[in-house]
């Protein structure tokens, strides 16, 4: 399952960060997926607050491969490469709680990556099912309305890279079409 996990994770910053730029406009690439929103109201990266994460051209999915649905949310922050993905694997038809555990990627997890173009270099990219010396990754997705294809909730959570360093976010929200 946790290979599936990671798989997952990579298939999806591919999926919804594979927009190439266009350097001839300044325009960002649309939202691939679910036309969504997704803040985050206080987020820190190594140790450093880096204040509020607002995508306004966020995806958000839920689709079966193999007979296995995944739901996903994929945010690339307005105007930086920086990226919030949150993957579940199962369908979500109800609204409730999700908690990411740190060495459990049964419910699946959140990943935060300073530049979602560089999603093999460990350094960039943090992950809830990970731990440095004195803290473990973890989380919260809360599914707070479930009307159709419209969904809305919060989130929360805390990552680590490959050299030990946190990420993390606060008061999460996200709003949007599931498509």
């Amino acid at each position: 399952m946790k290979n599936y996990f990671y798989l997952m994770m990579a298939v999806s910053m591919l999926f919804f960060g594979a927009c190439k730029k266009n350097t001839d406009s300044p325009e960002e690439p649309a939202a691939t997926g679910g036309s969504a929103t997704l803040t985050a109201n206080n987020y820190g990266v190594d140790g450093t607050a880096s204040g509020k994460f607002s995508s306004t051209k966020a995806g958000i999915t839920q689709t079966t491969v193999a007979g296995i649905t995944t739901f996903a949310i994929s945010a690339i922050k307005d105007g930086s490469n920086e990226s919030i993905n949150i993957i579940v694997p199962r369908k979500i038809t109800t609204t409730g709680k999700i908690t990411f555990v740190y060495n459990d990627s049964s419910n699946g997890g959140i990943t935060f990556s300073k530049d979602y173009t560089k999603p093999a270099d460990g350094a960039l990219n943090y992950k809830t099912d990970a731990y440095n010396n004195t803290t473990k990754g973890g989380g919260e997705l809360n599914i707070t309305k479930l009307d159709g294809s419209k969904i809305e909730g919060t989130f929360y959570f805390v990552a680590i890279n490959a050299n030990g360093k946190e990420a993390w976010a606060e008061n999460g929200a996200f709003s949007g079409t599931i498509k």
